[in-house]
């Protein structure tokens, strides 16, 4: 019961916030995930429209000039929500997707917290823990629900991006401050761990319908035993069926795009395009980034129809993001927060994550004064609180109209659950 009143404050807080302020939607577009300087909060969330036009800062623009927090690693997307993943906060902070309002902030069981994949009302956090230990990182999982961590999953040294695929979790091996080799693989049914050897620091990771693409940047020339990098691209169906694309002596990939035809990667600033039935790596770069003075490639992604690279600079000044055409014309440079390590939008991580249609699903009538009801079949767990947070009714829809009665007038919040997941919404009693 506490957990849920904590949440249902919390997005009635959300609420009647955004009811108070001037309505924006942030919900389409690009987010360009900002870290910030290390050790100060500085960490920050830009965000570009359809139309391309940018809006720096906007988590603190939408929060009444509270900060976002410290060094922000990664993002995932869930529903209504988007969760923020802050390593030097060891944070995780929940927000709402289309005002990014604050909702809440999850700080249980988060030791350098990393990256985030969503599946099924759970939330996985990759976290390294002591960076002085070797064997004490894990997976958090997190009820999407409650945002309360539920339990924690033991992996191997340096666990870093985690994707996630029907319910199969995938997470690279960076090796923390060593150099790792390895990408983890969680069922989340049953949370066992099992491993798959790679190449030297992998770095990215993809998925398309068939195949896992992991790109590793090898060990570095610092490292005292440099190795070159690797693609190396895994058939999903029994992870043995697999294909290797070694890079010339010296040569350290970075980053990783994929589309419905091709693979995208950065080496030495300039992005490189590969066939997804290639049998050999490209010699030429696809687009040549020397005229715009890229200093720092500091991240990467292809969302829709555009490519996008993040520029760290000098790890100090404002960073900057130029923007590239599927067909390798040059767009337009833009100005952000420092450090831009990573460009999201919630349609390309809402394809790997099974849900019921929330769109489909809602209340009629609303306002009710007697009664209301689901328009779907489907038999869904229903949860009402009060606007004080207050749980007044907990049942089972089965078809069969709601009651209202006794409930007084005003705004009720209306949680629904269909089989794990989880969706919230508003109803008004007259």
């Amino acid at each position: 019961m506490k957990n849920y009143y904590k949440k249902s404050i919390a997005i009635i807080a959300g609420l009647l916030c955004t009811a108070s302020s001037i309505s924006q939607d942030f919900s389409e577009g690009v987010l360009v995930l900002n870290e910030g300087l290390f050790g100060s909060e500085t960490a920050s969330v830009s965000h570009f429209d359809e139309t391309g036009t940018l809006q720096n800062d906007i988590f603190r623009t939408q929060n009444g000039g509270v900060d976002l927090g410290n060094t922000a690693q990664g993002m995932g997307f869930s529903d209504d929500f988007a969760y923020i993943v802050l390593n030097g906060t060891a944070a995780v902070k929940v927000i709402d997707r289309v005002s990014f309002e604050l909702v809440a902030t999850i700080t249980d069981q988060m030791v350098n917290p990393r990256n985030i994949a969503v599946f099924n009302g759970k939330g996985y956090v990759t976290n390294w823990g002591d960076g002085a230990v070797a064997d004490d990182d894990y997976v958090a999982v997190i009820d999407l629900a409650t945002n309360t961590v539920i339990e924690t999953i033991p992996v191997t040294e340096g666990p870093e991006e985690i994707i996630q695929q029907g319910g199969i979790l995938f997470i690279a091996h960076q090796g923390g401050f060593g150099y790792g080799n390895t990408v983890s693989v969680i069922d989340t049914a049953t949370n066992v761990v099992e491993s798959i050897p790679v190449g030297d620091v992998p770095s990215a990771l993809r998925i398309d319908e068939s195949n896992l693409y992991v790109l590793c940047s090898g060990n570095p020339d610092f490292s005292g035993n440099e190795t070159a990098g690797s693609l190396i691209k895994i058939d999903l169906t029994d992870f043995q069926n697999r294909e290797e694309f070694a890079f010339p002596e010296l040569e350290h990939p970075k980053f990783l795009g994929v589309d419905n035809t091709d693979v995208y990667y950065l080496l030495n600033a300039d992005i490189y395009k590969m066939a997804l039935t290639a049998t050999a790596l490209p010699t030429t770069p696809f687009i040549d980034t020397a005229s715009q003075n890229l200093m720092v490639p500091y991240s990467f992604n292809k969302i829709d129809d555009q490519l996008y690279i993040g520029d760290a600079i000098d790890f100090v000044s404002d960073g900057k993001v130029f923007v590239y055409g599927e067909d390798g014309t040059f767009v337009s440079e833009y100005t952000v927060g420092s450090l831009p390590n990573g460009f999201y939008n919630y349609e390309e991580e809402a394809l790997n994550t099974p849900n019921f249609d929330t769109l489909s699903i809602s209340l009629y009538p609303n306002p009710a004064s007697e009664n209301f009801r689901l328009n779907t079949s489907e038999n869904i767990k229903i949860t009402m609180f009060d606007i004080s947070g207050r749980l007044v009714k907990e049942m089972l829809y089965t078809s069969q109209a709601i009651s209202v009665e006794g409930l007084k007038a005003g705004i009720y919040l209306v949680q629904l659950e269909n089989k794990g997941t989880f969706s919230t919404q508003k109803l008004i009693v007259e």
